[in-house]
């Protein structure tokens, strides 16, 4: 039986490489969008019977302010 680490290295090892596509005018960089992902990552997941679950709940950011000397 296969456990979840292994169906996400599976899945790891099958994605590629992610091609930036998408370029910002203002600072000229390149970058893929979460869509971008998504569209590679559905399919294997599904191969792989797992699902992605997101949420926005802000409880699971943090952030920290460091004070200068």
């Amino acid at each position: 039986m296969v456990n979840i680490y292994q169906k996400l290295q599976q899945i790891q090892s099958q994605t590629g490489q992610i091609s930036k596509t998408e370029r910002n005018k203002f600072q000229n960089y390149k970058y893929f969008t979460e869509y971008q992902a998504l569209n590679i990552l559905k399919p294997l997941l599904k191969e792989h019977q797992l699902t992605l679950t997101f949420s926005d709940s802000n409880d699971h950011f943090t952030s920290e302010k460091t004070e200068k000397d």
